[in-house]
């Protein structure tokens, strides 16, 4: 082999090399930034895209719904658990009941769903009143 070809194969592997590692770069860099936007907060003021995806039951809505401690003497929902975590009721749990379907869960589980979600996790009624508008 002769000089020139040396060198033109030399040129060649270090142009792969280089393409390499910018590819290489440029996807780590994509990666992270395509990362780091799924795991922020998103900022639901300013981007509509994210305006009521994350809205669930507001916090003065859910108190607004009967909770009481589950007793061993309740014969309508005797036997049965809560849907969300599969446990059984305890004579100690705090029960709360979903006015329109009529469905028992831990305060704390059905709490936590509503918080993400609007609508019952068995049924999937929601438990919000609605607006009826008529337009005329």
């Amino acid at each position: 082999m002769d000089g020139g070809t040396n060198y033109v194969i030399g040129l060649t592997f270090a142009t792969l090399m280089v393409l390499i590692t910018l590819s290489y770069a440029s996807y780590k860099y994509c990666n992270r930034s395509m990362h780091s936007q799924s795991t922020s907060t998103p900022d639901t003021n300013n981007n509509p895209q994210f305006r009521n995806v994350f809205r669930g039951v507001d916090d003065n809505i859910l108190k607004m719904f009967p909770a009481f401690i589950y007793s061993e003497d309740m014969t309508l929902h005797k036997g049965s658990g809560c849907s969300i975590c599969l446990a059984d009721y305890k004579a100690e749990d705090v029960i709360r009941l979903l006015p329109k379907c009529s469905h028992l869960f831990h305060r704390e589980c059905i709490d936590t769903w509503l918080k993400v979600h609007t609508s019952c996790p068995v049924c999937r009624i929601s438990p919000l009143p609605v607006k009826i508008s008529i337009q005329s």
